[in-house]
């Protein structure tokens, strides 16, 4: 039993260090506009360098980015259509909504 024992504790040992030593990563939802504009290349390095999180883009249209999210496929959304953000977000599909930018 005590070998049992610990067994069950140094492969739970061993299971946590492994998830502390596992890369964290997010993927975010965003519109291909915002990709093409050369942000995520300049922000994430800087990111992951300062966190140790990356974070992985999928770079669609607003609509399409909206739908990941709601479907639970993305941490984050970043689009640019703010009313139909506010809906999502009024029907409980996104949280912790922030506007980043704007134009004049």
């Amino acid at each position: 039993m005590k070998k049992l024992v610990a067994a069950v504790v140094a492969a739970a040992a061993l299971l946590v260090a492994a998830g502390v030593a596992a890369e964290v990563r997010l993927r975010l939802a965003s519109t291909t506009s915002t990709q093409n504009s050369g942000l995520f290349d300049h922000l994430l390095p800087l990111f992951e360098k300062k966190t140790g999180i990356r974070v992985d883009v999928v770079a669609v249209g607003t609509g399409a980015a909206l739908e990941i999210g709601r479907r639970g496929d993305a941490d984050l959304v970043l689009v640019h259509a703010r009313d139909l953000e506010l809906q999502a977000v009024r029907e409980g599909w996104f949280v912790n909504r922030h506007d980043l930018m704007y134009n004049d």
